[in-house]
């Protein structure tokens, strides 16, 4: 069987960036919809992450002076979100190395297949974290992969749970010392895809299915 990289989806190959101006209220609502993504998680809940990003941005634009109703707006705009720049590039240096592509997301299947197809991306399979990452459980299909994402809390909870990690550094900048450390630190997709192909197959093997 194939060696796999696992991607996170939102942040990592697409920009959420294009849902409501400026940028940073975005992705900093993207922040706060999986904070309360991991408090749903804790108190033995579920909810659809599209409604958790659409109270985090009903929050942050009524925090702003602004109309709350612009979050419909913003959630329209989902399957548009474009794939960053080196994307494609990062995806076919590793098909290329003989690896298998799939993505692990906070978000519903049909919403991140939507999402990747607007974004004309194509993986191998595309899954939905049950619970929602950074719980353990989360990461269990991709245990034996790589592990790849833009979010530091995700990132520390794909390494504490075991798996080989790269971290893209294009908006978190930062990487906080207390929590599990990335094998792979990166500035984009493409620098992390290349050091991925140097580095080989993740310890462990192909994860199940």
């Amino acid at each position: 069987m194939a060696d796999w990289v696992f991607f996170d989806l939102n942040g990592t190959l697409v920009d959420p960036g294009v849902l409501i101006e400026p940028r940073e209220l975005a992705l900093d609502a993207l922040d706060h919809a999986n904070v309360l993504a991991m408090i749903t998680t804790l108190g033995g809940r579920d909810a659809p992450f599209r409604d958790l990003l659409e109270a985090a941005l009903r929050r942050l634009l009524q925090r702003d002076g602004r109309d709350p109703g612009e979050a419909a707006e913003a959630l329209e705009r989902l399957p548009r979100m474009p794939a960053f720049p080196e994307a494609q590039a990062a995806l076919r240096a590793l098909r290329d190395a003989g690896f298998r592509l799939a993505v692990l997301t906070q978000s519903a299947v049909e919403s991140a297949e939507a999402v990747l197809a607007g974004a004309g991306l194509e993986l191998d399979r595309v899954l939905s974290a049950s619970p929602f990452k950074p719980d353990p459980r989360a990461y269990e299909p991709a245990r034996g992969g790589w592990f790849v994402a833009a979010h530091w809390w995700d990132v520390a909870g794909a390494a504490g749970a075991g798996l080989e990690t790269a971290w893209v550094s294009r908006d978190d900048r930062v990487y906080p010392r207390v929590v599990p450390q990335p094998r792979i630190s990166a500035p984009d997709l493409l620098s992390a895809a290349e050091a991925i192909v140097s580095a080989g197959p993740a310890a462990g093997g192909s994860p199940p299915g």
